[in-house]
């Protein structure tokens, strides 16, 4: 798809093209360009009978307009703006339309950086154009594309740089989505870690190296170990090494993503309808992958390394059983309660391995790790947990700049109860069955000794949900808050 911004005055209006014009409530529409406003007047009592949030397309004797009201004024904002730019690509999908101008100009919400903005702008353009569509076979008329999307846009010229980032990002979340999507019987460890080597195979300042069984055995890895060995599809461990300064081994980052690629629950199974999604377990590696992806083509000035362990929990008479003891890489033994809570047992491994041998300046971690993450905070904001309370505000800030949005939940040292271990030193679940998100998060705290870390749960936004402008299937969430987190790090590093 091919996505401009341009003045109002260089837009020209041809009768191919739809244009789309979202308007306030009651508001007069000011627009300056002579031959569109003389068109839209004409119009003038049907926009009044519109209701909030209706859409109508209108076909005249020389244009095509959709008309979409988006409500009071006084109660727009940057959320409110992005949720219905993407349900304006979502209709232009529906209806077929392949060419269209949208009049954005005249519902910028008030006191929002437009620099910010107008990156969202094409992100969101491309998101909510994308459909997973690799195993259906095509209509006789073929796909439903937009080939061409034109934004009016006050000083084009001052944004684009913005804009074009936010192709990029659009542009890795929708790979994201893609291999998350992919089935768990296509998906394994092997195919992910070759969709790694293939991704970054031209990209010089991105370096991967992969870790088959025989080297996480070498390493005594046993928590991805044991976590697969009732999967005849064998783990991987996938390093990602960006350089974005001196090639040497010093990393100012480190991102570890949750690599499951189906998940049965194991021996402690989940239901059946609980699987229907679990091929989506393994987001947070995704979410990882391109993240790096974008942070390589934007050029960010840091070194950032990616972990994502790859793994299949699986049920079998090899399967690793409730009471077994894992040692880590660390050395700490994990006592398995559940084998369902199997995404921290791998990412105990990753997270030690990225500590002890990269030693970054700040951690982070992100998985679909917990059911209970959505039970607190529902489909809409991913979990947050840190040690570095001190800048929580900016962390959540974060959430709100780059569209994951994010909300604190707490990591107290009073829930480290929950977790001791009876023969071992950590149990992988709480007590009781109560805060099981933050019993998960401490969990992963026990393996970043004592680095900053950031844990997202993202578990509540990994999936889409009605109204939210988006195809069926995964989000790739997390991958625009790492990207903006790894942006705006020396802010965060004069803060540690």
């Amino acid at each position: 798809m091919e996505i401009k911004l341009k003045n109002l005055q260089q837009i020209k209006c041809k009768k191919e093209v739809v244009l789309v014009l979202p308007y306030f409530q009651g508001g007069e529409i000011h627009i300056s360009k002579k031959e569109i406003k003389k068109e839209v007047d004409k119009f003038s009592e049907i926009l009044a009978s519109l209701r909030e949030n209706e859409i109508r397309f209108i076909i005249s004797d020389r244009e095509k307009i959709v008309f979409l009201n988006v409500g009071e004024k006084e109660k727009w904002n940057q959320r409110k703006f992005l949720l219905n730019l993407r349900k304006i690509v979502r209709f232009l999908k529906e209806n077929n339309i392949q060419k269209a101008i949208l009049l954005l100009e005249e519902i910028i919400p008030r006191g929002v950086n437009l620099n910010n903005l107008a990156k969202q702008i094409s992100e969101n353009i491309l998101l909510a154009d994308y459909e997973f569509t690799c195993y259906k076979k095509e209509p006789k008329e073929g796909w439903s594309k937009i080939r061409q999307i034109e934004i009016s846009w006050p000083q084009p010229k001052k944004y684009q740089k913005e804009f074009e980032k936010g192709k990029i990002i659009g542009e890795v979340v929708n790979f994201a989505r893609e291999i998350s999507n992919i089935p768990g019987g296509e998906m394994t460890p092997e195919k992910l870690a070759q969709i790694a080597n293939e991704k970054f195979r031209n990209q010089k300042n991105v370096q991967v190296e992969i870790f088959d069984e025989k080297k996480l055995e070498e390493l005594k890895m046993g928590g991805i170990l044991g976590v697969s060995q009732g999967s005849s599809e064998k783990p991987r461990l996938i390093i990602l090494k960006y350089f974005g300064k001196k090639r040497d081994r010093k990393f100012d980052l480190a991102f570890v993503g949750k690599g499951i690629t189906f998940d049965t629950g194991g021996l402690s199974i989940k239901p059946a309808d609980s699987m229907l999604t679990m091929h989506l377990d393994m987001s947070g590696g995704a979410a990882v992958l391109g993240a790096i992806s974008a942070i390589s083509q934007i050029k960010v000035p840091f070194n950032i390394v990616g972990l994502i362990p790859v793994a299949e929990n699986m049920p079998s008479g090899q399967a690793y059983r409730p009471g077994d003891l894992l040692k880590s890489y660390d050395g700490k033994t994990i006592e398995v309660i559940n084998t369902d809570a199997e995404g921290r047992i791998i990412l105990a491994d990753a997270l030690s391995y990225a500590a002890k041998n990269f030693k970054p300046k700040m951690v982070v971690d992100v998985a679909t790790l917990t059911g209970a993450a959505v039970v607190a905070l529902g489909q809409r904001a991913i979990g947050l947990f840190t040690n570095l309370t001190k800048i929580e505000n900016i962390l959540r800030q974060f959430g709100e700049d780059s569209g994951d949005y994010v909300w604190p939940l707490p990591c107290w040292e009073e829930y480290e109860e929950e977790i001791k271990g009876i023969f071992g030193d950590i149990a992988n679940v709480g007590k009781t069955k109560y805060g099981g998100a933050i019993t998960a998060a401490l969990f992963l705290k026990n393996f970043v000794e004592d680095l900053p870390w950031i844990h997202l749960d993202i578990a509540p936004t990994m999936i889409s949900i009605e109204n939210q402008g988006l195809a069926q299937g995964a989000t790739g969430t997390g991958v625009r808050y790492l990207i903006k987190l790894a942006q705006e790090f020396q802010d965060i590093e004069e803060r540690l």
